[in-house]
């Protein structure tokens, strides 16, 4: 491989290897795959010589897609699930597995406990920068099983723009309002006519350049819910409910930026976010319970339910380059506080049973401070990178369940050291070998009582070839060790009861101290090929032997169901990753149409435990995304287009004794639009066109010794979007 067409390479995949730093820009330089040049953009160079397997979407690959926010970017990428629950919660897994084993990255840090701090399922994809789904663990991107998700929001640039989006979501005949906006440009003077890059050195901003800010605010109003039937079938009897709960939630997010150059060889990048949300509801149940005899009687199941949350963070990223390397540090601070007050109870109006009645209180608060550095090579196409971490999380609840008091404290105290090299090896093939040593410290306490007091220490190793077959093919391997820990909350013995009627399919949870890390060895397998055009695809082949596997068990203790998060045995995973982006000229569309697809079938087996011989609970049998779409062009015209997602049936053998199943489903999104030139565009889309609904049912033996069985459908309803907006 030439020198030149190296240094180029470096130039390029420096930045896909930070944790949130410089945009993506279309374009880019003229790397090589073995000895042959082409000219590809960015995003497709960053996944084919990526020293790990990582795709990449980028600006341009998102509005290409069409996507109306962050969710609907995320569900197009290939082996990532998106679940939007009945109270607006996103749920990402990849490759099927637990939804815990995917670590999701906001701007480069890790969000805490598998939420994010924004309300992804709305915020406008205008935001974004780009998308790294980073499939194979590396020595940076570790702790995850799934996979990493690292959603690097919009940078400021000097180039001049301005979105403005107003839209109406409109379901069970009410109306939301939303608004966004969002500008970007040089602070003081102007770029009309920058530099343009030289190969295989970095950007070249002039000196005397302005700084340059992006800032976003966004005001989101949605309406929430879902309708469900439940039954539950006993020797003692049965029970027939039906469900509702309806939610307004009204959300503010602040997203300002700033760059700039402190001199020759130093840039700084600030960075903030503020959200404040709000999320006011009911759920109303009622139903009829009969008994052996056939006698019967009807209930009645309510709650009030109130949520808050305000989620601060400031961070502030530093590079200075040296002669041959380039030292990136970042420093954030966050403050989240969130709390929710349900009030509920069940009546009989026939007076057959006592009216019972429950409060539940909580409020949390999570203060993280985040020290990391990072030393890159730049000399050479051959990365080689080092890095360090320091985190401390402080979290505190003050818990209030019917009127007992709670209050627990927890500290997460982490250290990380990390490095990273590149070589090499024949033919244009290169190795990297990676190592991650981490220590953490889990403490947390009620008052006096020690919950949880633990000290973790592990060793992370991964190794990574890649081997070019062909001019615009090459293949990979990787493989890796990963110590997955459990989330605080999850240590923290506290019971959050269920909303409404308890039951096998609306149980408590219940925290477990004794829950131990989750280690695995992964290997990952796959062939990518540039196609004709812009066009990438790839098949990937991917192994998990997990040891002391987490997973979530049903059991029925005292009176009521409860679920609790334990080590379940080890178990092997296994699966096979399709997907494919092309232009559609093939088809007889027009150029600009684009197919955007991808398909896993999912496999896996519970070797040792309770459950040996089963599949891990959740895992759906297939996931598959076909995205065909028109982009949006400011030119004028037509764009359009619409997203099939497909979810395979999964089994719920959650504990001993209890089986389970949810079936397939499937969701259709569609849109359709028009630019106006020099006014603005017009979109009007419908989600969930299919009703998607969720299917469930369990089997048990009851508390009599007889069979049980307890069934649920779920429906989310579909969801009419009407958005005007304009972008100069």
């Amino acid at each position: 491989m030439r020198t030149s067409s190296r240094a180029a390479l470096a130039a390029l995949l420096l930045p896909a290897a930070a944790w949130a730093q410089s945009p993506g820009e279309p374009g880019g330089a003229e790397p090589t795959l073995g000895a042959v040049t082409v000219t590809a953009r960015r995003s497709i160079e960053q996944r084919f010589f990526a020293a790990g397997s990582l795709v990449v979407v980028d600006r341009r690959d998102i509005e290409q897609l069409g996507a109306f926010s962050v969710a609907d970017v995320l569900r197009q990428l290939p082996g990532v699930v998106v679940t939007t629950s009945g109270d607006g919660s996103v749920e990402i897994r990849m490759r099927g597995m637990d939804r815990n084993a995917t670590q999701l990255l906001i701007d480069g840090q890790r969000v805490s406990g598998g939420r994010s701090q924004l309300a992804l399922d709305q915020l406008p994809s205008e935001v974004l920068e780009r998308i790294e789904v980073v499939r194979a663990p590396t020595a940076q991107f570790s702790g995850a099983t799934g996979g990493t998700i690292n959603i690097v929001l919009r940078q400021a640039t000097a180039k001049r723009e301005t979105n403005l989006r107003l839209t109406d979501n409109h379901v069970w005949g009410r109306n939301a309002p939303q608004g966004f906006f969002s500008r970007t440009g040089p602070l003081g003077g102007d770029l009309s006519s920058p530099p343009k890059p030289v190969a295989g050195e970095p950007p070249v901003v002039p000196e005397g350049a302005p700084w340059s800010y992006f800032v976003a605010v966004a005001a989101t109003g949605y309406i929430l819910g879902a309708d469900t039937e439940r039954a539950v079938r006993e020797s003692t009897g049965s029970t027939l409910t039906d469900a509702a709960t309806r939610y307004r939630r009204q959300e503010f997010s602040l997203i300002p930026r700033l760059n700039g150059r402190l001199g020759p060889a130093d840039q700084l990048a600030l960075r903030g976010t503020y959200v404040e949300g709000r999320n006011n509801g009911r759920y109303e149940a009622g139903g009829t319970s009969t008994n052996a005899a056939g006698a019967s009687a009807d209930f009645v199941s309510t709650e009030d339910s109130r949520y808050h949350r305000d989620y601060l963070q400031g961070a502030a990223d530093w590079t200075h380059r040296f002669h041959d390397s380039k030292l990136e540090t970042t420093f954030s601070s966050s403050r989240a506080r969130e709390g929710i007050a349900r009030t509920g109870g069940t009546s009989w109006p026939q007076g057959t049973f006592p009216t019972s009645s429950y409060t539940f209180d909580d409020q949390r608060q999570e203060l993280l401070n985040s020290l990391e550095t990072k030393l890159t090579g730049t000399s050479s196409a051959m990365l080689w990178m080092v890095g360090a971490q320091l985190e401390r999380r402080e979290l505190g609840v003050a818990n209030r369940t019917s009127g007992v008091p709670s209050d627990l404290d927890a500290t997460v105290d982490r250290g990380v050291l990390w490095g990273q090299n590149e070589w090499e090896v024949f033919n244009g093939s290169t190795f990297s070998a990676g190592l991650r040593g981490e220590t953490q410290r889990i403490s947390s306490s009620s008052g006096s009582l020690v919950l949880a007091d633990r000290r973790i220490n592990f060793l992370q190793p991964s190794l990574h070839l890649r081997t070019p077959i062909s001019e615009a093919m090459q293949f990979r391997v990787n493989l890796a060790r990963v110590t997955r820990n459990p989330r605080i909350w999850d240590l923290i013995d506290r019971t959050i009861i269920s909303q409404g009627r308890n039951s096998l399919a609306n149980p408590d949870y219940v925290g477990n101290p004794a829950l131990a890390p989750e280690h695995s060895w992964t290997l990952d397998t796959g062939i990518e090929r540039r196609l004709a055009g812009e066009g990438q695809a790839g098949l990937n082949l991917f192994v998990r032997r997990v040891s002391d596997a987490i997973a979530t068990v049903a059991s029925f203790t005292g009176s009521r169901w409860v679920e609790q998060r334990i080590n379940a045995g080890d178990a092997t995973v296994w699966g096979l990753e399709a997907d494919v982006k092309s232009g559609l000229a093939w088809a007889g569309l027009a150029r600009d149409w684009t197919l955007s697809a991808h398909a896993s079938l999912l496999q896996s087996r519970m070797t040792s435990g309770a459950n040996e011989g089963n599949r891990i609970p959740g895992q759906p049998r297939y996931t598959a995304s076909v995205t065909v779409a028109k982009p949006l062009r400011r030119t004028g015209g037509f764009f359009g287009g619409a997203t099939l997602g497909l979810t395979g049936a999964s089994d719920f053998n959650t504990s001993p004794g209890i089986t389970g199943r949810e079936r397939s489903r499937a969701q259709l999104d569609v849109y359709v639009g028009s630019v106006l030139p020099t006014l603005g565009y017009w979109r009007v889309g419908v989600f969930n066109v299919t009703d998607a609904p969720f299917d469930r049912v369990r089997n048990y033996t009851d508390s009599a010794g007889g069979p049980g069985s307890s069934s649920s459908h779920t429906v989310l309803t579909p969801r009419l979007y009407l958005t005007v907006g304009t972008q100069f």
